[in-house]
């Protein structure tokens, strides 16, 4: 299944998706179970167990983002203004809405990659990103990320300015929708990222097309409800995933491993 995963150390539109749902589900004994993750799934709101704080200033008519990677600052007057150092941009546009409301805009050689609406609520309490990304997959990614407040900024600045932590993740348009069919042994899986591949359950590594992490893939069975995914680079195992069946085969649990020490875990559930 694929699905939502962390965002990198760039903040609000600045931040792009590095690990998504790259997972897969297994095929339970064939006697009682058979085909019972044959379908198509969706990744719930990812809730991030542990959120870096997130402070952005918006005043005189300047904004600045300290705990962007790298931190930069730039005039908020809708027009492009170049970026140093940043892997994803070479430009960024911040403009006012209103006092609750700015959009950003983030390009790479004169091409829009990330195209994002921030909005914070009446009481200033909470903070609604709505993030589109282009290019990265098949499709355009919207993702929709919601934070609480946890500082406020200066007398006078924008609504926007102040500390912020994640709550919730989610990719609004279900892009990440996989669909996986199971036969001979082995299972097909698709999702509208233009993901794919087909894997034997003995572990035997198979190719991972679409992926812009992983070239390959290969499944172990643990038991009838669960199954372990070493997702590969050229060989090498650069992620193990490990999925667990709810007894009513309509949700799906998963902990993902990137070997590095961060370990996220999420759930899904069946859409049809």
């Amino acid at each position: 299944m694929a699905g939502i995963g962390q965002r990198s150390g760039l903040q609000g539109m600045e931040q792009k998706t590095q690990t998504l749902w790259v997972g897969v589900l297994l095929f339970p004994a064939l006697c009682s179970a058979q085909n019972a993750f044959d379908g198509t799934w969706r990744p719930d709101p990812q809730r991030p167990t542990h959120p870096k704080t997130e402070i952005a200033v918006l005043a005189d008519g300047r904004y600045e983002c300290p705990s962007c990677a790298p931190p930069y600052t730039a005039k908020a007057d809708g027009h492009d203004q170049p970026l140093q150092g940043n892997p994803y941009f070479d430009t960024i546009s911040i403009a006012i809405v209103d006092d609750h409301t700015i959009a950003k805009a983030g390009k790479k050689d004169g091409k829009v990659i990330a195209d994002t609406k921030v909005t914070v609520s009446a009481d200033g309490a909470i903070k609604t990103e709505v993030q589109t990304i282009i290019g990265m997959a098949a499709v355009p990614i919207e993702l929709t990320s919601k934070f609480s407040r946890i500082s406020r900024g200066k007398p006078g600045s924008h609504l926007v300015s102040g500390g912020w932590q994640m709550t919730e993740m989610d990719v609004s348009n279900h892009a990440e929708d996989t669909t996986f069919k199971v036969s001979d042994g082995a299972l097909s899986m698709i999702d509208r990222m233009g993901r794919s591949f087909t894997a034997k359950f003995d572990g035997t590594p198979a190719p991972y097309k679409g992926s812009d992490e992983f070239n390959g893939v290969s499944l172990k069975l643990i038991d009838e409800r669960t199954i372990e995914e070493s997702d590969l680079n050229d060989g090498k195992v650069g992620k193990i995933s490990r999925w667990a069946l709810s007894p009513d085969g309509q949700t799906i649990h998963v902990r993902f491993d990137d070997l590095h020490g961060h370990i996220q875990e999420q759930d899904g559930h069946k859409v049809k």
